[in-house]
Formats: structure tokens, C-alpha cells, sequence
């Protein structure tokens, strides 16, 4: 694992402990971060299920202004906050040691007001990267469907939701103001990115 491209490109990351989370590998990422290159200057980054930090740490080196990383296991956090350490982005980064499915950004925003500006400027950019087998369920109630679903609400317009999951799994179209933009499949994975848009008649 390691830095692909940026202000700390080519630096080793510590990998995560075997079975816990499913790294992603350097050639995808390299193919992710290339779709979303004109979008990461100077925006609010969020990581949740970010393992190690992988994806978070990239967008930071690639020019984002800061990261929120989202994570519950224990061995997990104590590699991202050496990984955050190693690459100097402490003054950049918040660790939330939560459930990612419980993630609340207003809950956030309140506790942590560096958000803010961030948020209300719109620069938003969400990594969402569950485990397999809690992200196959995808309707509006499920765990990833109210994720959604909040995100949703708390995001500003134009936001972009990436969400990492396997390639049998198919996203709805929708969740309430995110729509589908694109989906790209790696082997046996696939990655559907949602656009938070918001039309006339959801302004009214």
C-alpha cells in the first residue's frame, strides 16, 4: 500500500491486518483517483470505513484541505493514526472511532467546527467502502440505504459519494438527491459513484 500521486506520493503505508478490512489495490486506486482528479483541490474529504486510510491519505496528498476518517476496528485506528502520523497530516485530519453506518455529518460538523466551511462551500467528497457482505442489501432501508439517505440531507450540492462494493452487487439509480453519475468494475469488484443534485422542484 502506498501513496499513488501528490505532496506524498511514493510513501509506504501501513497495511492493514489480514482479514479486517479489504485494502484497495494501487492499480485501482490509481484508476479512481484519475475519474476524480479535478475534483479534490481544496475540498472536505470523508472516509468512512477507511481501514488503514488509504483513500482518505490519497486525497489529502492529491490536494484536499481535510479528512474525516471513519472507523470502528481497534488494530484498524491504531494503523491510521500511524499511517495520518508518518505522512504528517495531523493538522488535517479528524479520526472518528465509530460505526461508519451511524455516521451523522450535521452530528459531526457540530463537534468538529473546521467542518464547516468545508461543507457549506460545498467541496464535499465521500469514500464509502463497507464490507462486502453489509453492503449487499442496497434498498432504501437497509444499513447502506440510510447511509445514503442521510448523506443525502447533509451533503451540498453537487457532493460526489463514491461507494466501493462487489461487482454482483447493483445500486439503486437514486437515493433521494444522489443519483447515479457512473459505475466502473475492477475484476470483482465495482465502484458506483452518486452525485448529489438538486433540481427546482427540491428547492421549492
Amino acid at each position: 500500500m502506498r501513496i499513488i500521486a501528490g505532496s506524498r506520493a511514493r510513501m509506504i503505508l501501513m497495511a492493514p491486518r489480514e482479514f479486517i478490512t479489504r485494502p484497495i489495490t494501487d492499480r485501482v486506486k490509481e484508476s479512481l483517483f484519475a475519474i476524480l482528479s479535478s475534483r479534490l483541490e481544496g475540498v472536505f474529504v470523508a472516509d468512512l470505513f477507511c481501514g488503514t486510510g488509504s483513500l482518505g491519505l490519497e486525497a489529502l496528498s492529491r490536494g484536499a484541505r481535510h479528512a474525516l476518517m471513519v472507523e470502528k476496528d481497534r488494530d484498524a485506528l491504531v494503523r491510521l493514526r500511524k499511517n495520518i502520523a508518518k505522512l504528517r497530516f495531523e493538522e488535517c485530519c479528524t479520526v472518528l472511532p465509530i460505526d461508519a453506518f451511524k455516521f451523522d455529518l450535521d452530528r459531526a460538523a457540530k463537534h468538529h467546527k473546521i467542518f464547516t466551511k468545508e461543507i457549506e462551500a460545498g467541496g464535499n467528497l465521500v469514500f464509502i467502502d463497507p464490507p462486502y457482505r453489509l453492503s449487499r442489501d442496497v434498498n432504501m432501508e437497509s444499513s447502506l440505504g440510510r447511509l445514503l439517505s442521510r448523506l443525502s440531507a447533509q451533503t451540498a450540492d453537487r457532493a460526489l459519494v463514491v461507494v466501493r462494493h462487489e461487482k454482483r452487487t447493483v445500486l439503486r439509480k437514486q437515493y433521494h438527491n444522489l443519483y447515479e453519475q457512473d459505475r466502473r468494475e475492477y475484476g470483482g469488484m465495482a465502484i458506483t459513484f452518486l452525485e448529489k443534485i438538486i433540481g427546482p422542484e427540491t428547492q421549492a
